[in-house]
């Protein structure tokens, strides 16, 4: 399809609510899978309260992640919630294997800054712990997308340093993705946070 691209998102992207956030328009293209390569956490964000996503490469690992079809024009506003010119991420292409469709070469989105080696026993620093919004968003995203059980097992695994960044913008948004929020006054300051059933949210798409 011309004036099209296909992106590979490993991380908060694979989740749809996600995606089509700041005027990204994205369609479910596939899964994928990055070989040799692992999904590690680097770069404190202040959005997310913790650090990021990257890839790093390593023998004999692999990524799951989901395949977008995106329009052309949507780069920009992709590269600005990457933070591109912000020097955080940068943009390169790999080639995606589909569980039934064959290798595809995928736009992907690595930090800059690579996270230092650690060994197989090796305790996980806290630095490297992402915040337990950031996580919660990546694994409804890969449930979303029925990546393999055994790797939701593994994101599940890692260890989050509970921080909650952006759980209310994460509330809003399930709340508004589709329907525009109403133009009434809004109030600056909730007496209460916003709160969201994870697990029955989980269930539910499961169900489906």
């Amino acid at each position: 399809m011309s004036n099209t691209f296909l992106y590979f998102a490993y991380g908060s992207n694979m989740f749809s609510l996600r995606i089509n956030m700041n005027d990204i328009k994205a369609n479910f293209f596939s899964i994928g899978r990055l070989d040799n390569c692992r999904l590690d956490f680097i770069r404190y964000s202040k959005f997310w309260e913790g650090p990021t996503a990257t890839v790093v490469p390593t023998a004999n690992a692999h990524i799951w992640g989901v395949i977008w079809r995106m329009h052309e024009n949507n780069i920009e506003a992709l590269n600005e919630q990457e933070g591109v010119e912000r020097k955080i991420y940068y943009p390169t292409y790999v080639n995606i294997l589909t569980p039934y469709l064959g290798s595809f070469n995928c736009r992907i989105y690595i930090q800059k800054v690579n996270p230092l080696p650690i060994g197989d026993n090796d305790e996980v620093p806290i630095e490297r712990w992402p915040s337990w919004t950031y996580k919660e968003v990546i694994i409804l995203g890969a449930l979303e997308h029925q990546l393999p059980e055994y790797y939701i097992q593994i994101l599940e695994n890692i260890k989050n340093n509970g921080g909650k960044g952006s759980f209310k913008m994460y509330c809003l948004l399930l709340r508004y993705a589709k329907d525009k929020p109403c133009l009434c006054a809004i109030r600056k300051k909730i007496d209460k946070p916003l709160q969201l059933d994870i697990r029955k949210l989980r269930q539910q798409k499961q169900k489906n």
